[in-house]
C-alpha cells in the first residue's frame, strides 16, 4: 500500500520529493510563520496562518478533524503592527519556530489527532503537529 510505503520512508529521516514537496526531512516547520506571513478575514480577525483562518474539518488518514481557528486580534480594532508585537503572539511564533509538537502526521494513533486542542506532548492549543503546510503536504502557490 503507498501510505505505509511514504510513512516507512518518511520516519526514516531520509527527505523523499513528492509533487514539488519535500516530505520527511526539513519539514515540522511553519511557512507562513517563518515568511512573517499574517492572515486576515473578512471581518478584520487576525491570524498567524490560512489554516487557523477559520474553523473546519480536515482528514488525516482515517480520522475527520474538526479544528478551531485562532485569531490573535482585529485588524478594526487595533493596529497590525500593534497585533503583531503582543505578547501572546510573540510567544506562539517562538513556540511554532520550535514545533516541539506530537508527529500528529505521521502517527495518527491517538483521538488527539480529532481537534487542534492539545497534543500528545501536552501543548495547549494550537496544536501544529497534524499541519499539512507544515509537512509540505500543502503548499500555497
Amino acid at each position: 500500500m503507498t501510505q505505509e510505503v511514504l510513512y516507512q520512508i518518511m520516519l526514516s529521516g531520509h527527505p523523499l520529493s513528492f509533487a514539488g514537496a519535500t516530505l520527511g526531512e526539513g519539514n515540522d516547520r511553519c511557512p507562513f510563520i517563518e515568511k512573517g506571513a499574517v492572515a486576515i478575514r473578512w471581518d478584520g480577525d487576525v491570524s498567524p496562518c490560512l489554516p487557523l483562518l477559520h474553523d473546519h474539518k480536515t482528514f488525516l488518514s482515517r480520522y475527520e478533524r474538526s479544528l478551531r481557528r485562532y485569531e490573535v486580534g482585529n485588524v478594526t480594532r487595533q493596529d497590525l503592527y500593534d497585533l503583531w508585537n503582543l505578547p501572546e503572539y510573540l510567544s506562539f511564533r517562538e513556540r511554532i519556530q520550535k514545533f516541539d509538537f506530537s508527529p500528529c502526521t505521521f502517527c495518527g494513533g491517538c483521538d488527539l489527532l480529532e481537534k487542534n486542542e492539545e497534543d500528545c506532548f501536552g501543548n495547549p492549543f494550537p496544536t501544529c503537529g497534524g499541519c499539512l503546510w507544515a509537512q509540505g503536504v500543502i503548499q500555497c502557490p
